[in-house]
């Protein structure tokens, strides 16, 4: 077994939990290709422009303050021959081939999974995001994909304006243990092995949004215990982090979970404009 993209398995740690009787679930996740945005014909393609003026959630800040050089995103979209390409090769797919068994997040289906279900629709858009200010990698979202790397080729390069792409890396599809959060305390410490704090994927999310917030709260609470100081629980009213950690604790998931504003009975009071 390997990890996400090329590195190492955690081999023996899921039956180190299991031994300790934490309960694991079965996930599954994918992943677009990254390309060369020096390769990319942008001319083919409709520029998603950033932000005029950042608007900053404080009132403690200024947008002066919060000003930068906005970086434009990419739209384009597959076509007949994508979709083709696609439907050609689906029993080289590990998703629909049956050898990833696991539960997917339902709100960024494979693009197999569009085509497949989706069968009527003639294209599907696709943003070209980059991944930093520094790199030269574009992301491909909405084109997750765990096709083997000749027909990625294929795929990528009957997209307009990627005709001629280099990709930098392939995408992938992996399949993942996260332990029931039913077994986690609101201040994400397990309730089986004190003194563990678990954040992110392992809890069963999906996101880096939600990932990061869950390492800010186990990250805080883990450093208040070792101070011997009470424990920071933020309420379903107060803040999204605290809708996302009660429904964790609460609900458990059966599915990777995001978290959406309609999981928020609050909403109308969880807003930018009232942060502070």
């Amino acid at each position: 077994y390997t990890g996400p993209n090329g590195l190492s398995a955690a081999n023996s740690l899921s039956q180190s939990l299991l031994d300790l009787g934490i309960e694991l679930r079965r996930f599954k996740t994918g992943t677009p290709a990254r390309v060369d945005k020096r390769t990319i014909d942008f001319s083919k393609m409709e520029e998603q422009k950033g932000d005029e003026k950042i608007v900053p959630f404080s009132f403690t800040n200024t947008p002066e303050e919060l000003e930068r050089e906005q970086i434009s995103c990419w739209l384009t979209y597959t076509n007949e021959e994508t979709h083709k390409i696609i439907r050609d090769n689906i029993d080289r797919s590990p998703i629909y081939s049956g050898n990833i068994k696991g539960t997917g997040p339902r709100y960024c289906p494979s693009i197999e999974d569009k085509v497949v279900r989706f069968a009527d629709k003639e294209r599907h858009q696709l943003f070209l995001e980059p991944e930093s200010k520094e790199l030269d990698t574009i992301y491909i979202q909405g084109f997750s994909t765990s096709m083997p790397i000749d027909v990625q080729e294929k795929m990528v390069h009957s997209l307009p304006g990627l005709e001629n792409c280099v990709i930098e890396k392939y995408a992938y599809a992996i399949e993942y243990d996260a332990i029931d959060p039913l077994q986690m305390e609101p201040n994400m410490e397990n309730k089986i092995v004190e003194n563990l704090f678990t954040a992110g994927q392992v809890n069963g999310t999906s996101g880096y949004e939600e990932a990061a917030g869950q390492g800010l709260m186990a990250g805080a609470n883990a450093a208040l215990k070792v101070d011997g100081k009470e424990q920071f629980v933020l309420r379903r009213d107060e803040a999204y982090i605290g809708v996302m950690l009660d429904d964790l604790c609460t609900k458990g998931t059966k599915e990777p979970y995001r978290l959406l504003t309609s999981r928020a009975e609050y909403r109308l009071l969880l807003r930018h404009d009232n942060a502070d």
